[in-house]
């Protein structure tokens, strides 16, 4: 979507799913012919029949923001999971039927969220008091005396000890790092040209656990992805891995492996180390 940036206007389109087929096929269509990032929005709209907003604003239930989501923007997601409270009569429930819910329902409502944004970790903090307070007490809050087990307990899984209810912070990670799974995947989709903002634990953990078995090298990134001997460049050479450019680290294994152009993205000092490393490599 880079070709039609606007500094504080978003196309939104409210329609159906022939209509929307012909609006990706436009998309597709400029995108194609090279339509640059600057034009207007009387251009686009000619081409895209849609209905034009200003951020913020909300789309399919997300908050959308060219900065940071501020406190008031967010605190409707907040607002939205305490109202389901009132309708459910607590006190006639057992703590295994107030687990059921919270788990089921209170939780499940952040997962569309969960996969797209990161929540900050007051909203986290003030979700998980709703439902520690749901789960002991039946209501929105409950003091640190009424509750049995303390919440990290309460989030592990019920094999260590816990009592299974999703600790947020991790469910949004592991939601999240399926972007970068269909990015690797399904690396022609019309959005895997856009940068994915997860955290880093989440790259971290994707890189350690998807090994990659190299076909013709397109999808697969020279220094950073495990396609040599189930391990990645950067940690079997390190000291030459830091001697590569930021733009060269994105260069896959098909590019590297052409005329040998990853033997031309080493920049900088060459010292002992690097030529150990550098003569290493040469000989895999």
């Amino acid at each position: 979507m880079q070709y039609y940036r606007y500094i504080k206007t978003s196309t939104m389109c409210n329609v159906r799913s022939m209509k929307l087929t012909y609006i990706k096929q436009k998309v597709e269509w400029l995108r194609t012919l090279g339509v640059p990032t600057f034009l207007n929005k009387e251009t686009i709209q000619a081409h895209l029949p849609c209905q034009m907003v200003e951020f913020p604003t909300t789309y399919l239930g997300l908050p959308l923001s060219l900065h940071k989501l501020t406190r008031a923007q967010i605190q409707p997601i907040i607002d939205k999971i305490a109202d389901q409270l009132p309708r459910w009569k607590a006190d006639l429930l057992t703590k295994a039927g107030r687990k059921i819910l919270v788990q089921f329902v209170l939780t499940s409502m952040l997962i569309y969220l969960a996969m797209a944004m990161d929540l900050p970790s007051w909203a986290l903090r003030a979700i998980d008091k709703i439902r520690r307070g749901f789960l002991w007490k039946g209501r929105k809050e409950a003091r640190g005396g009424h509750c049995l087990l303390a919440w990290p307990k309460v989030t592990r899984p019920v094999e260590l000890g816990g009592l299974g209810i999703s600790n947020l912070q991790q469910l949004g990670w592991a939601l999240r790092m399926r972007w970068l799974w269909l990015q690797k995947t399904e690396p022609n989709k019309p959005w895997t040209f856009l940068p994915i903002q997860v955290h880093q634990s989440v790259k971290s953990f994707f890189s350690m656990a998807v090994v990659t078995q190299v076909g013709n090298g397109t999808n697969t990134l020279f220094w950073t992805d495990r396609w040599l001997h189930g391990q990645s460049l950067d940690m079997m050479v390190p000291h030459l891995f830091g001697a590569i450019s930021n733009r060269a680290k994105r260069r896959t294994v098909h590019e590297a492996m052409t005329d040998r152009r990853w033997v031309s993205d080493i920049r900088g000092a060459l010292t002992v180390n690097v030529l150990i490393k550098y003569l290493g490599l040469w000989d895999l």
